[in-house]
């Protein structure tokens, strides 16, 4: 029996998808489990017993936590494992120690042979075809109600890019609506980043020429996360149509068509930097595209105006450009963007390290074209959707995000 005056039935219960057990089996160093909807699979009795989060063991999720890896034996076995009256499994170590699962939260990692670090989201990938799939979303609803913000927050884990409409043409506006997704990131460009054509410029961004898709500032050792594109004036029908492509699906072409352009670039290091003579300089040296433990693509890192003089073996250093100039060629392909013109009152909000944004250029003397940019930490956002799907989906809060451009 449980001593339920020192031990607690875990945190993970709260929040685990609605779910019971069918039945179990005690296999020694595994437990064999079946759930009512059919589904089975194997736990290891030393991940199980690592797992709870009992009082003596203390909560992972608060960080309270007292149990170490190092203080669960690789032998560890259970005495007992049986299905309570309440529906949880109980567990009784063989020191005496008594554990409690529910079943939706071992539901969540059963059987999971072969996946690194729990269950994984697969964001759906996009070409030319977004605009029939883009989410949209008004100011006033995203501004004041969570369900509506969760939803646009969904669209950016879905797609890295979504759409606010109705939102104030004015300055302030920019950050209030920016805040809703996190705290909002300042650099050396601050915290809002006006975007006019001025015969001074001082970045690309500043001028009225045309960009090629790329993400922004990979120079830095952590790159923007998210970014808002919050349009105040544009002059529609004078150009600076925005061009938005899906880095992953770009990056699935490769790997499909010239798989071995797409290893240099998921291997070889590249460097990009930016440099304002006595103010800054920045360097970093990163993938062009990250994988995870799965070999699945997580981020993307790519801007052809700041590529620094790459360095790399005379008989390598070729390959590495013919995958650089492939990577363009992909990107400036019109099958793999999607077009929009920013109308006022309009925001786009993407994903930095997933989704490439560039322009058509427009000419300066018709009208004025100005866009306020924000940026957020993609943790920061991530947070906020799993906060709220704690309330209004809680099976996606427990799935692995795509984690960015790592280096």
């Amino acid at each position: 029996m449980l001593d339920m005056q020192t031990q607690s039935i875990p945190v993970n219960q709260v929040f685990a998808p609605p779910c019971s057990f069918r039945s179990m089996r005690n296999e020694g160093a595994r437990i064999a489990v079946e759930f009512d909807d059919g589904s089975a699979g194997r736990l290891s009795m030393r991940w199980l017993r690592l797992a709870c989060e009992c009082e003596i063991c203390g909560d992972t999720a608060s960080g309270k936590r007292w149990l170490t890896p190092a203080d669960v034996p690789a032998d560890i076995r259970a005495t007992s494992v049986e299905i309570s009256s309440d529906g949880t499994m109980d567990v009784v170590w063989q020191d005496g120690h008594a554990s409690r699962f529910a079943a939706g939260f071992l539901a969540v990692y059963a059987g999971r042979v072969g996946d690194f670090g729990g269950p994984r989201f697969h964001p759906e990938l996009w070409n030319s075809d977004l605009s029939r799939r883009l989410g949209r979303f008004a100011f006033d609803a995203v501004v004041e109600d969570d369900e509506a913000l969760f939803r646009s927050l969904r669209a950016l884990r879905d797609h890295g890019i979504a759409m606010l409409t109705g939102v104030p043409a004015e300055p302030e506006a920019t950050l209030r609506v920016a805040g809703r997704y996190g705290p909002v990131r300042e650099t050396s460009y601050g915290k809002v980043f006006d975007l006019v054509s001025r015969p001074d410029a001082r970045v690309a961004g500043e001028t009225a020429r045309a960009q090629i898709p790329h993400t922004d500032e990979p120079f830095r050792y952590s790159p923007p996360g998210f970014i808002f594109f919050h349009a105040i004036r544009t002059g529609a029908g004078s150009g600076g149509t925005s061009l938005m492509v899906d880095g992953f699906q770009v990056a699935e072409q490769m790997r499909t068509n010239t798989p071995h352009l797409f290893d240099l670039l998921t291997r070889h290091g590249v460097t990009f930097h930016r440099e304002h003579a006595g103010d800054v300089f920045f360097s970093a040296e990163a993938h062009v595209i990250s994988l995870d433990a799965t070999g699945a693509v997580t981020g993307m890192r790519f801007n052809d105006r700041c590529l620094a003089p790459q360095a790399g073996a005379v008989d390598e250093i070729d390959g590495l450009i013919e995958a650089l100039a492939e990577l363009t060629r992909l990107i400036c392909d019109p099958a793999n963007q999607f077009r929009h013109q920013l109308q006022p009152g309009e925001v786009l909000v993407f994903d930095n390290q997933r989704v490439l944004h560039g322009r058509t250029e427009f000419d300066p003397t018709l009208a004025v074209r100005h866009l306020r940019s924000s940026n957020l930490d993609r943790d920061g956002v991530h947070s906020a959707f799993r906060t709220l799907a704690r309330r209004f989906a809680p099976q996606e809060a427990q799935a692995v995000l795509y984690q960015g451009a790592i280096f």
